[in-house]
Parts: structure tokens; sequence; C-alpha cells
């Protein structure tokens, strides 16, 4: 049984929220804590990455629109959604969780850097190796454009380090991004599965 759960949040502002599958279940509010920690943590790293930000509130939004309780599972909310032969909130799931696979694939990228204490690696060329294994090929041109603006913009490593004020406690931060990403694998697959089996948004 694949089994994370929500760990207990502490004062350090630094600290990600990790994502929860319990019981086959992602728990709908806890994915949205999750979510909204993580949209934060990227406010944090500069306008630069306002419109990724705003795409996810977006999506949020959208996701909100379930009626839902402090048990429901976000795979059934979209699962009944489907039954109806209505897709507008798990419309809004697909494209939030293209965005999960860009953070999982930047942080994983991250973690090695950490890993091997390379500060000084081509942060534009990780943000490019992320965007094009998650959200690339739905977008258009200008999109595309757009994002690459961003990747030629976008922080440094140790800049991204500072803005989160882990620069003085790197070991720290690399075991609890990398037990983060852990969570947000598992949450994020679970996500594409369902989709492929309900046949959605081939």
């Amino acid at each position: 049984m694949d089994s994370t759960s929500t760990a207990t949040k502490n004062s350090n502002s630094q600290d990600l929220i990790p994502f929860s599958y319990v019981n086959g279940k992602i728990n709908v509010i806890e994915f949205l804590e999750a979510v909204k920690n993580l949209i934060t943590l990227v406010d944090r790293l500069g306008k630069v990455f306002a419109p990724i930000k705003y795409d996810m509130e977006g999506n949020v939004e959208k996701i909100k629109k379930y009626e839902y309780s402090e048990d429901s599972c976000l795979l059934e909310l979209m699962a009944k959604e489907h039954s109806k032969g209505e897709s507008k909130s798990a419309e809004g799931v697909l494209w939030l969780n293209r965005a999960l696979l860009f953070f999982e694939l930047l942080f994983q990228e991250i973690i090695v850097c950490l890993q091997s204490n390379n500060y000084d690696v081509n942060m534009k060329n990780i943000y490019t190796i992320a965007y094009e294994g998650s959200v690339k090929k739905y977008h258009n041109w200008v999109s595309q454009q757009l994002f690459a603006l961003i990747c030629k913009m976008s922080p440094t490593l140790p800049q991204i380090l500072k803005s989160l004020e882990v620069e003085h406690d790197i070991s720290g931060f690399e075991t609890r991004l990398t037990s983060f990403n852990k969570t947000l694998h598992i949450v994020r697959s679970k996500i594409d599965t369902f989709f492929k089996d309900q046949n959605m948004f081939v």
C-alpha cells in the first residue's frame, strides 16, 4: 500500500508541506494545502515566476468549485464529475498536475546539484530541462516564448537558496526537499494514472 502523510508543520517558513496519499486516496483539503504552500514558495522565488503562480492559482480556484468535505478524495470527486459528463474542475487538476511535474523535475535537478555541491550550475539549463519534460508540448508558440524568457531571467541556485532562507542549512534543506519531492511524485503520478484509466483528456 502506498502511503504518505502530511507532516507536522513547524515555524520554519522555508519548509514545504508534503503531499498526502493514504489508503489509495488523495485528500482534497490536504492536496490544496500542499499546493498553496508550493505556490507560496514559488512567489518567494521572484516576480519572474508570476505567470506560473497565477496559472496555478487559477487552477486551484477551479478545483475549489467541487463540493467537498474534510474527508473528500480528489480522485473520487473527479470520477463523480466525469460520470456527469463534465470536466471543468478536473481540467484544473490536469493543468495543475502538469505544473507539479515541472516543479518535480526542477527540484530533482536542484537536489542533484546540492548533493554534488554544484552551486554554479547554469540554472537556465535546469529550468529548460524541467519545462521541456513537462508542459512545453502543451503550450503554443507564444507561451513557449514567454517561458523561454522566464527561464532566462530566473534566479541562480545561490539566489534561490537565499530567497528561501536556507543558505545556512543547505544539508537540511536538501533532506526536506528530497522528502517533499517523493510525496509530490507519488501524488502527481496517481493523478496521471487516474486520467489514463478514465480515458480523460486524450
